[in-house]
């Protein structure tokens, strides 16, 4: 008997995660490249950006040249910044900011990889148009709280702890973002119910 699948989150109807969206209006657009084997992810923590963001767009793929949507998208009118950390042997036109140093104004976005440490940065050599973008850094102002994924390290946050650092800080406002942390716990919750009943 096959599973039935919800049609808004994609997950099996028993761990539906829709009634843990709340819809948040964000002023600063995000786009996610999310690697392939993510899409089918149940840990995966993209969704709920993808599901409660209104100005949030999803490409899944390793190279660019095969995804024309998004090389549209980097190349419209607005600055684009790549929310990645340094790495040895980046490209030298490549600047790095800390959030605080963006302009809190309409004429950028933000693209962020989603996939595991070792896959973003498989993305990241495949596509030297990625390594030009500019960077945009973070300071988490606390620790990851992913429970269900092993994390790379005590620095290192799931895409919507990343989201969330970021949104709350270019447009200024925690409160507003909030139930995207909420959502999370919410889900790493009913994987730990759901695990228990296995």
């Amino acid at each position: 008997m096959s599973r039935v699948i919800c049609p808004n989150c994609s997950r099996p109807q028993k761990v539906c995660i829709c009634n843990f969206i709340k819809s948040i209006d964000n002023r600063v657009e995000i786009a996610i490249l999310q690697h392939p084997a993510e899409v089918k992810q149940i840990k995966g923590t993209a969704i709920i950006a993808q599901l409660a963001l209104t100005h949030c767009k999803t490409w899944v793929g390793e190279q660019l040249s095969e995804l024309p949507g998004l090389v549209t998208w980097l190349t419209e009118n607005k600055n684009v910044f790549l929310l990645y950390p340094e790495i040895d042997n980046q490209v030298k036109e490549c600047q790095v900011f800390d959030v605080g140093q963006i302009e809190h104004s309409h004429d950028f976005k933000v693209l962020i990889l989603d996939g595991t440490w070792r896959k973003t940065f498989k993305m990241m050599q495949l596509n030297p148009e990625l390594q030009a973008l500019n960077r945009v850094s973070l300071t988490p102002t606390e620790q990851s709280k992913y429970r269900i994924r092993k994390q790379k390290d005590s620095q290192s946050l799931s895409t919507i702890e990343a989201i969330y650092e970021l949104l709350s800080q270019l447009e200024n406002s925690t409160e507003k973002f909030k139930p995207l942390l909420s959502a999370f716990e919410k889900v790493q919750n009913q994987q730990f119910i759901f695990r228990e009943k296995e």
